[in-house]
């Protein structure tokens, strides 16, 4: 975490990091204006993840994945390109002298999304005449040229892209082969499909099918716009959220309250190390929390657990949801409570999407939520003031 932490020290200040502003020269050619660090991942027991956004004088954004890599930063390069250029990851057409880099003095490998040797599934991006095949060996007919643009990619975790053409327009979530989860995830999803048949209040994309041989699981588009929850489409979300509460799903797994626990426990490990001002500051109410949800007994129902407003889509006064990644049996105040917080983080007005719900501890999941919320953007670029708003909002809840 040494690295990583010592990156976000200095990431306001590109002109401290030499190496990192070489190495981004060498990616895109030009050195940025500025870098801002968008997210860190710990994941377990790999190399700490971060995503980095430069912004460049002409007004562009451009994302890049930074791994940490403190011994032979150089040869891990060599090993990751020759990975990539296997044929079973058919992403060679992606692979361009600088599209994998070293910065040597920052310990630092960079590389552009849309790479991925854990991903196999990325060849559809760097490949569309295999994207053309393997969709018409799916929908058994042929569907003519197509476009694949990358939608989003969480390093060696997971990926979406959107795939067009004639009459053709469909998301492809992507998991690495060697995992079952992206097998029970998409079993769970046909099943909350399903049990939807005859629901009217609530939307989800429609599974299409799936590629096992490169992880990939096809869905429809999902229609509407992002909703308004400061008054048009807080009835819409209001009910949606309580048709899926209200659905039986059998095989779920279960996000109890101890979990939440556990998880944030995680996180306040991770601030004693890297942010001490923020776990001093959040620790006491922290654990008051913690220890509130170990207590809390509501009977579990179905919940998305990562909602947020940008997983929500209105169409015709009905709201959709998206990514059910995180489908669960947990209390049902957690995905309001998740919500609302996403909603402070955000600068919205969550007042009006609270007094549509009338649950019991959606107060506590919320302050769980704020206080996750600033924990995972303490190892950001975000401006001290929001984490301040997320962590004030947190502590003001426990005085209502």
């Amino acid at each position: 975490m040494t690295r990583a932490l010592d990156l976000l020290e200095r990431i306001d200040c590109p002109q401290q990091a030499p190496g990192l502003m070489a190495a981004m020269c060498e990616v895109f050619g030009e050195q940025p204006a500025s870098i801002t660090l968008e997210r860190t991942h710990f994941p377990g027991n790999k190399p700490v993840q971060q995503v980095l956004c430069a912004a460049f004088p002409d007004g562009r954004h451009e994302t890049v994945f930074a791994e940490e890599c403190p011994i032979a930063p150089g040869a891990h390069v060599e090993s990751i390109r020759a990975s990539l250029g296997k044929s079973r990851n058919g992403q060679r057409p992606g692979l361009h002298a600088t599209s994998v880099v070293a910065s040597q003095a920052m310990g630092l490998v960079l590389r552009k999304p849309g790479l991925d040797e854990r991903l196999p599934g990325l060849r559809l991006l760097h490949d569309p005449v295999f994207a053309r095949a393997a969709l018409r060996n799916l929908f058994g007919t042929e569907v003519g040229p197509v476009v694949v643009d990358l939608v989003a990619h969480r390093l060696g975790k997971r990926a979406v892209v959107r795939i067009r053409g004639a009459g053709l327009d469909v998301f492809v979530r992507l998991r690495a082969i060697k995992s079952e989860d992206g097998d029970m995830r998409l079993k769970r999803h046909h099943a909350l499909w399903h049990s939807l048949s005859r629901q009217t209040d609530l939307r989800i994309p429609e599974p299409l099918g799936a590629l096992p041989d490169i992880g990939a699981a096809v869905f429809g588009v999902l229609p509407g716009d992002p909703a308004d929850l400061r008054a048009r489409d807080v009835g819409s979300v209001a009910r949606a959220v309580s048709a899926l509460q209200g659905l039986e799903l059998a095989g779920l797994p279960v996000h109890s309250g101890t979990d939440e626990a556990r998880l944030l426990s995680l996180w306040l490990e991770r601030c004693r190390i890297g942010q001490p001002e923020i776990a001093r500051r959040i620790a006491p109410d922290l654990i008051a929390v913690m220890a509130a949800l170990q207590q809390a007994s509501a009977t579990p129902r179905p919940c998305h657990r990562d909602l947020h407003e940008k997983q929500i889509l209105v169409s015709d006064g009905v709201a959709g949801l998206l990514d059910f990644d995180t489908l669960c049996l947990s209390d049902p105040a957690l995905d309001v409570g998740n919500l609302l917080a996403h909603l402070v983080l955000a600068g919205q007005d969550e007042a009006p999407l609270r007094s549509a719900f009338d649950l019991p501890g959606i107060g506590l999941w919320r302050r769980a939520a704020l206080f996750r919320l600033a924990m995972i953007y303490a190892f950001t670029s975000t401006p001290e003031a929001v984490l301040d708003r997320l962590i004030e909002e947190a502590q003001a809840d426990a005085e209502d």
